[in-house]
């Protein structure tokens, strides 16, 4: 069973309970974008804070992972096969951070010599335990978890993104145009840049490209977020045919003119 049907299954299980115990740790960065030469050691350095009144016990190990469809993660304890997790290693298993007193995490990442071009994904897992109360007084354990997720691309690896299709969807409740976002590259990318358009009401908006990764050899939906010019905190509702036109951008200096109109 996954790290994340574990949680899920507590979670159904007891779905009335309350937390007793507060809960308050962060952790900076939470993602890490890094490089490294095969034979070199990659030192990092990640921050945890306790912003409870209590002291905060924590366990830390790495996990695999995978993303879904649906954008959600999935954790891996036991290796997957082509896991690089026996390059890692992390400073300790169980630590105990004190309010107020951000503790320095260090972690290594030594992909052996003659590693070929390619990156290294994993997880370091940071949980700690609560009591917590469901409806009728029962006291169960319920496990807090942060992910921290590091990329580590060896040798040089770059995204190669490309457009493979464009649609509708419902997103969040609302219908959203869409990109089919192809890579075929060796590392993960993240669509950005500047989009404008505007829909069937000649409304004038912007697009935001939603930063999911998209993962080496991955085909993933990739929803346009719309904002009024002017006025980003307004809730926006398309009226379709829409028209967006810009530069899309990713990985280092790549770029592709996008003017797409989409229909529902």
């Amino acid at each position: 069973m996954t790290s994340r049907s574990r949680l899920l299954a507590l979670a159904l299980a007891f779905p009335a309970f309350t937390a007793s115990a507060e809960f308050a740790v962060a952790i900076s960065p939470p993602r890490f974008e890094l490089e490294a030469k095969a034979g070199d050691v990659l030192r990092q350095t990640m921050e945890i804070t306790n912003g409870s009144a209590q002291a905060a016990a924590l366990s830390l190990k790495t996990a695999d992972w995978t993303y879904e469809p649906d954008g959600g993660v999935n954790f891996k304890e036991e290796l997957t096969p082509g896991s690089c997790r026996p390059w890692v290693t992390i400073e300790r298993r169980q630590l105990t951070v004190t309010a107020g007193k951000p503790y320095r995490y260090r972690f290594e990442v030594a992909p052996p010599p003659g590693t070929p071009p390619m990156e290294c994904r994993f997880a370091i897992l940071v949980e700690g335990q609560q009591e917590s109360t469901n409806a009728g007084g029962l006291v169960v354990p319920f496990n807090a978890r942060l992910a921290v997720i590091v990329y580590v691309g060896i040798g040089g690896v770059q995204p190669e993104l490309s457009i493979v299709g464009t649609a509708v969807q419902a997103v969040d409740g609302r219908q959203a145009p869409v990109l089919r976002v192809r890579n075929t590259g060796l590392a993960h990318g993240r669509l950005d840049g500047f989009l404008t358009g505007t829909d069937a009401n000649n409304t004038p908006l912007d697009f935001v490209a939603r930063g999911y990764p998209i993962l080496p050899g991955e085909t993933r939906v990739i929803p346009l977020n719309a904002t009024r010019q002017g006025d980003v905190d307004a809730p926006v509702t398309l009226t379709f045919p829409v028209t967006v036109k810009g530069k899309l951008e990713w990985g280092k200096k790549q770029s592709q003119d996008f003017e797409q109109r989409f229909v529902q």
